[in-house]
């Protein structure tokens, strides 16, 4: 049996890897505190009672799972840490297949040492919340689909497990199930009959909807009104102290009861609309340090620009590619506008792999005069 060729361009990530990793360890340790003890106190009840304090933790329930298994074993939380970081190593090693395949070996490089340096986006790997494993799973799940070149029912069958997974493993996971389903509708259904189109769109609209309803609806501590009373543009941070009058229904909770507000209390909708974007595209936060508001403008808003640039080409080479990534941005852009923006940056990092994605074509064109086949190899 022939020796494979070892990937060294890997394995220089791999160690870039480990030094962010030890570096965030060193500095953190394993962060229990934030949402972590939520989790932990839902796995300790499920082991005590058999159920949630309520429903809507089980659209946690990947995370909450795990730390079951970890109290029951007595494995300690640094068994929860090292499941979370060979996710992360996985998603690192899938990332750089994707960014490969589209463009080439020193492209892929580039992309993943983005990936890397964007160490807000790792740092929940040190914290017993949901944020890692999801950050993970949506990465490796994403390069998966996109790769994608022939869609069998046993691929069809794994997308669908995968989407599964990501739903139970943070409620927003739920806002990659309509771009999953548009970049199979664009990449594989191009030939059949309109009619047939208008009949699958409907079909999968109406089956999103219910979903999405139920999860808004699933009780516990979510409450959509909450940062239109207090003018939340920070999730927890009143900006008023005290809740405004507003025109909403008896169960606010719900599609319905969003768009009712909406429609009855539009001036404030599209103020606080606008100051939700600033903050979530702004990045920049007056609590930070001096420091880490200039890394955040320096790192991200030059991969602002590159996506920009890439457009053109992503509009002519994979345009599929190209809806997936944007419709991901999309509705997570427009979770914040109905919900609030989070104190870390949190909603943010769900999208920054998918803003160096559709930044590779630029990185690319600065590159290729060191690649030496400088081609492109759209999916």
């Amino acid at each position: 049996m022939k020796n494979q060729k070892i990937n060294y361009p890997f394995l220089v990530l791999s160690a870039l890897w480990l030094v962010v990793h030890i570096f965030l360890l060193f500095k953190n340790g394993i962060i229990t505190e934030g949402e972590s003890p939520k989790y932990i106190e839902q796995a300790q009840l499920f082991l005590s009672t058999g159920h949630f304090s309520s429903g809507n933790f089980w659209l946690y329930a990947v995370q909450i799972f795990l730390l079951m298994v970890t109290i029951k074993l007595n494995l300690g939380y640094v068994f929860l840490v090292m499941v979370q970081l060979i996710f992360s190593l996985v998603a690192l090693w899938c990332f750089y297949r994707l960014a490969t395949t589209l463009f080439s070996g020193l492209t892929g490089l580039v992309c993943c040492a983005l990936f890397l340096l964007n160490y807000p986006f790792h740092e929940f790997n040190t914290f017993l919340q949901t944020e890692s494993l999801f950050y993970s799973l949506t990465v490796i799940f994403s390069a998966y689909l996109l790769q994608t070149k022939t869609l069998t029912t046993r691929r069809g069958f794994i997308i669908f497990l995968w989407l599964v997974l990501i739903c139970f493993t943070r409620p927003t996971g739920i806002l990659f199930v309509p771009p999953a389903m548009l970049f199979l509708f664009f990449r594989f259904f191009r030939t059949i009959s309109f009619s047939r189109k208008i009949l699958i769109t409907t079909f999968v609209s109406v089956v999103f909807l219910f979903f999405l309803n139920t999860a808004i609806g699933s009780g516990g501590e979510l409450d959509f009104m909450l940062p239109f009373r207090d003018e939340r543009i920070i999730c927890g941070v009143p900006t008023l102290p005290y809740f405004r009058d507003l025109k909403t229904t008896e169960n606010s909770n719900s599609l319905y009861g969003l768009m009712y507000y909406i429609y009855h209390n539009f001036g404030q909708f599209t103020r606080l609309a606008f100051l939700k974007s600033v903050a979530f595209w702004g990045l920049m936060r007056g609590y930070y340090s001096t420091g880490h508001n200039i890394y955040l403008a320096v790192f991200f808003y030059p991969l602002f620009t590159a996506v920009v640039l890439g457009m053109r080409y992503w509009f002519t080479k994979a345009s599929y590619i190209l809806t997936y990534c944007l419709f991901i941005i999309l509705l997570t852009w427009c979770t914040v506008i109905l919900t609030c923006d989070d104190w870390h940056n949190r909603f943010f990092l769900t999208i920054s792999p998918y803003l160096i994605i559709l930044a590779a074509p630029s990185i690319n064109k600065l590159f290729s005069k060191f690649v030496s086949d400088g081609n492109e190899r759209p999916a």
